[in-house]
């Protein structure tokens, strides 16, 4: 048996995959509460995943998920503008230029173009790991590369990555029930840096997608408000997404050195090795929230209009009727099936080619010049720390 709160425990947080296994089994979808009462609908096999983040009666639109959080709160909840006019957060028609517009800038071409400067910081990274002895990688390789990959991407100064990362964690990972008011105060800062770098670029157009998004053809051009919601979206999300992926595969390929020496000696091999990691780690664990716009049925269970649902994709990438060939092992020769790591439908992730690229290249490069490279603490000792959409890990000690 499973207590009601069973999603927000450390158990759970620590080592998911058991309790997912149970949820698949015996509720399927199954209502779940945070110690503070909210109540939220748990949706765990793979079929129905995919299918309601097709639905369009499951919406992202922030307006309707914090007018449902308030209600189950009890107090008045205001998404601020930054978060309300980016692709994420909306529904079509409203979603439908929005994704055109980024589309447009955010092609995998411009993404090629920065796989040097990518390779040149991690090499970078890489020297004073080297130079050390050891490092722990989440704070010296996995937060800061897809920071200042983005601030590239972007345009923005490499020397403000570390305030680009107090940003992203507060902005990310503060509840919007947040007493201390650190939400409202960094997301502040972070809007009028963008908003000056923005009327920069304006005013003098560079190489770069900031640029793209500012003097793109009138069909495709995003109001000033779009275009500021949207460089928070990347900012905020594709830095999460990728800091997981990165770190989980490192530890990951630590506990399967056979596949680590495989993945130095084939570089080749990277992108599928890279693909087989992202279904394997989830490195964003549930999508992000939805809202019921009407009665939806998932798996025998319908669920009430109004009414919070989170989509497990961790579960869905490890649902045995989907993968029967052992969906917890880690494989890399495994045959080609999708998984929902990227989502799926009209909110499907346009960084997935950046956060694949990242990956890639840092590991690759890790493991070459590190063939020796191993945990500088029992692996029972790594934490992860908790999370809806994300479970970060907390460190990862290494000695070269």
């Amino acid at each position: 048996m499973l207590s009601k709160y069973w999603f927000f425990t450390d158990e759970y947080t620590q080592d998911p995959y058991p309790f997912l296994a149970h949820a698949r089994r015996e509720r399927p979808v199954s209502l779940v509460e945070t110690p503070n009462g909210v109540r939220a609908w748990l949706v765990t096999r793979y079929d129905d995943v995919r299918a309601v983040l097709a639905d369009e009666r499951a919406s992202r639109d922030i307006t309707r998920l914090y007018a449902a959080l308030a209600a189950q709160v009890g107090q008045e909840l205001t998404p601020a503008p930054e978060i309300s006019h980016h692709l994420a957060n909306s529904d079509p028609p409203r979603h439908t230029p929005l994704r055109r517009a980024i589309s447009f800038a955010f092609t995998t071409r411009r993404v090629e173009r920065l796989r040097p400067r990518i390779a040149a910081t991690v090499e970078q990274i890489l020297d004073a790991v080297e130079d050390e002895g050891g490092a722990d990688l989440v704070p010296t390789l996995a937060e800061p590369l897809p920071i200042i990959t983005v601030a590239q991407l972007m345009g923005v100064p490499d020397a403000d990555w570390p305030r680009f990362l107090r940003w992203s964690d507060v902005v990310q990972h503060t509840d919007p029930t947040d007493p201390n008011g650190l939400l409202d105060k960094n997301t502040r800062e972070l809007s009028e840096y963008m908003a000056a770098l923005i009327a920069a670029r304006r005013a003098t157009p560079a190489d770069d997608l900031l640029s793209a998004l500012v003097h793109a053809e009138e069909d495709k051009r995003l109001t000033d408000a779009e275009v500021l919601s949207t460089t928070f979206a990347l900012m905020v999300g594709g830095n999460d997404t990728t800091r997981n992926l990165l770190s989980g595969s490192v530890a990951a390929l630590l506990a399967h050195p056979g596949h680590a020496a495989r993945l130095a000696a084939e570089p080749e091999l990277a992108p599928q090795a890279v693909e087989e990691l992202v279904r394997y780690l989830s490195p964003v664990n549930s999508a992000l929230q939805r809202v019921t716009t009407a009665e939806l049925p998932v798996g025998g269970t319908t669920i009430p209009a109004g009414e919070l649902v989170i989509l497990s994709l961790a579960s869905a990438n490890r649902d045995e009727e989907q993968f029967p060939q052992c969906p917890h092992a880690l494989d890399f020769d495994r045959p080609r099936t999708q998984h929902v790591s990227w989502g799926h439908g009209v909110h499907r992730c346009l960084g997935s080619h950046l956060a694949k690229a990242q990956t890639e290249i840092a590991l690759t490069a890790l493991f070459r010049r590190f063939p020796d490279i191993r945990l500088a603490v029992p692996p029972e000792k790594l934490r992860y720390a908790p999370g809806i959409s994300v479970r970060p890990l907390v460190s990862l000690p290494v000695t070269v």
